[in-house]
């Protein structure tokens, strides 16, 4: 391993001690054509600027959808504002407490229920519920779980990790390929039982189906390549992020023995706020990632009139780092400590501002279930050697083995 080699591996497993001395020294750091905020003030600043410092992903949906943006590549915009409202008809709050929970509830009590004391968590239950969910409740099962979370992952990585190696983003495109084919297809499909089963009143309420209601009323921005565009940025934010998270979740909490045996009551209990709790903070400590990407689409002062102010000029990708805002003291009371009293805005896990996560109440919902299910298993453990540990692929979890005690 050369010395360079060394060194990034040695900067990608000290992340929090690096962005500490930052938030410190050079909390706003600003090089040729690269900038990185670091404090939770100034992240929260450039994370309300979406048409000064925008997002990156448009030319990338692009390609994905053969030409088309979704509203996760869009700036503030009439589109987005039309595309995001018309997603809300159809993703609905009110369906969280009353469809979206008892049924990843069902689902992953059932995976767990069916291993006999041994999991492999990612392809066993958190990789499955999530398109469990998809079919149940978007209407999109993919042509097999495997694909469907196979082609989410990659698009995911081609939008959202930069410098990924070449053979990664040519899986990518060319599951977006695949992936606006099956859905292409599925919404043809869906259309003509639609108009077959209306009479009958045999109507699935899932957001595929509400989605095409409001194409026949004349909804605007709801034509058959807008619900698969919009359909494709929904499952690309679903799925890889609540496996990710689950799997996070967990591993966090086996290396910490307490906390792993309060969860386990919380869950025990029925207590969901307090695991949902539980995963806030877990995942602020065991983070999905560094930050996010924005660019610089005009000149921009960031933390203007203050000592760290510094400009940003047109051009520069800026690196918001959302890890690093949530462990600023300034902003966190003893952020070093594990609390469950934490308000809900001092968490950015799913962003902030215009280009907060779409889904980020249906994750909330779902990553918590997910590792409810196994928090309810008696000793609850790794099993033993490497096996035991999480394994990565391009920047998402593969496999994690974990063992409980069967109680007859």
């Amino acid at each position: 391993m050369d010395i360079a080699t060394k060194i990034k591996t040695w900067a990608g497993n000290n992340l929090p001690l690096i962005f500490a001395i930052l938030r410190f020294i050079k909390p706003n750091l600003v090089l040729k054509e690269f900038a990185l905020i670091t404090r939770f003030s100034d992240v929260q600043e450039a994370l309300s600027r979406p048409n000064a410092l925008g997002v990156t992903y448009a030319e990338k949906m692009e390609k994905i959808t053969a030409g088309s943006n979704f509203f996760l590549g869009m700036n503030d915009t009439p589109q987005y504002t039309r595309d995001v409202s018309n997603m809300r008809l159809v993703i609905r709050r009110d369906d969280l407490a009353q469809i979206v929970a008892p049924m990843v509830e069902r689902f992953a009590e059932q995976l767990v229920n069916k291993t006999a004391g041994q999991i492999e968590m990612v392809s066993q239950l958190s990789s499955i519920v999530p398109c469990q969910f998809s079919a149940a409740y978007l209407g999109v099962a993919g042509p097999s779980q495997i694909e469907l979370f196979d082609w989410t992952s990659s698009m995911f990585a081609y939008l959202f990790y930069p410098n990924n190696p070449a053979e990664v983003d040519q899986a990518a495109l060319a599951n977006s390929v695949k992936t606006c084919a099956y859905l292409d297809q599925l919404i043809a499909q869906r259309k003509l039982a639609l108009t077959q089963n209306t009479a009958s009143n045999q109507i699935s309420d899932d957001v595929l189906s509400r989605c095409l209601q409001l194409q026949a009323s004349g909804t605007p921005g709801m034509s058959d390549l807008e619900i698969r565009n919009n359909l494709i940025g929904i499952i690309i934010g679903l799925m890889p992020t609540t496996s990710k998270c689950a799997v996070l979740v967990i591993d966090y909490l086996l290396d910490h023995p307490a906390l792993l045996a309060e969860a386990q009551a919380a869950a025990l209990q029925d207590d969901n706020e307090k695991l949902r709790k539980f995963v806030l903070e877990a995942l602020r400590f065991n983070s999905f990632g560094a930050g996010i990407f924005r660019i610089a689409n005009e000149d921009y002062v960031i933390a203007s009139g203050s000592l760290r102010a510094k400009k940003i000029k047109k051009g520069t990708k800026v690196l918001v780092a959302l890890q690093s805002a949530m462990l600023d003291g300034r902003a966190l009371d003893d952020p070093k400590s594990f609390r469950l009293d934490r308000p809900d805005y001092h968490y950015m896990h799913f962003g902030y501002g215009m280009h907060t996560c779409f889904g980020q109440y249906i994750n909330m919902v779902q990553i918590p279930m997910i590792i409810k299910a196994l928090l309810r298993k008696k000793n609850l453990r790794r099993v033993p050697g490497d096996d035991g540990k999480v394994r990565y692929q391009n920047s998402f979890p593969t496999s994690l083995h974990l063992s409980f005690d069967q109680v007859s």
